[in-house]
């Protein structure tokens, strides 16, 4: 049976008087393409119904998007911190929680390796030109989404290095915020060349890993980019 896989993704307005939840079809088909079953996860109100959800699902994407609540890691916003979804921060607190409390697999994406972070204890820069010492590449690249834009050093025998077969690769980059430091039990498993966190993972147990870039917009270029989400699910099929 193909796994069932969460995706969450931005509240949405419809309407002036309706919202709704929008995921990127660059997600839910590179998904499908490796044979799971993708399923935008809605905004339910009710943290039993959130949980409940979570108890259905084989496997959790945490996608791009909004800001999250620098109060989450012990700080106030900066001048460059963002727009910011609590209700979004809110569900996939919970979604997360869940998952891992049932030994589930979770991928995060831009977005989504910060907020694996922060909820695991480690922290992030709100805004990397003005926070982070040191010449910058470009973290927000003017090229399309599918170009990549700079390199990621791989840290050897992480699972991150297994996936990609290399200790140097190519990826996109859409992004003003960063991983700053780790959290505990997670380990950094891709640098930019400016030092920038680009991916990280827990080293045992269930499956945990989040980059930064977005492969999701890659893979119909790169079919190498797909074994990140083959890896994912077949953790979820696993689990």
């Amino acid at each position: 049976m193909k796994p069932l896989i969460g995706v969450t993704g931005y509240l949405h307005p419809y309407s002036r008087e309706v919202e709704g939840v929008f995921v990127g079809a660059d997600y839910t088909n590179a998904l499908a393409e490796v044979g799971a079953v993708p399923l935008a996860i809605p905004f339910l109100e009710q943290e039993e119904h959130v949980r409940a959800l979570a108890h259905k699902l084989d496997g959790l994407l945490l996608g791009g998007g909004e800001d999250m609540d620098p109060t989450l890691f012990g700080e106030q916003p900066v001048p460059g911190n963002g727009e910011m979804c609590p209700v979004r921060d809110w569900l996939e607190t919970i979604l997360f929680d869940e998952m891992q409390k049932q030994g589930k697999p979770v991928l995060g994406i831009c977005r989504g390796v910060q907020v694996i972070n922060i909820l695991m204890g480690g922290t992030i820069y709100q805004d990397l030109p003005s926070q982070k010492d040191g010449d910058l590449i470009q973290h927000s690249q003017k090229a399309p989404r599918w170009f990549g834009a700079h390199h990621v050093n791989v840290a050897p025998g992480s699972q991150l290095h297994a996936i990609y077969g290399a200790t140097r690769i190519r990826t996109n980059t859409y992004h003003h915020q960063a991983v700053r430091d780790a959290a505990p039990g997670l380990i950094v498993s891709g640098v930019a060349d400016d030092g920038v966190i680009e991916a990280i993972e827990r080293p045992h147990g269930p499956f945990l890993l989040g980059v930064q870039w977005h492969p999701e917009n890659m893979w119909r270029k790169d079919q190498t980019v797909l074994r990140l989400f083959e890896t994912f699910v077949a953790a979820c099929n696993a689990k």
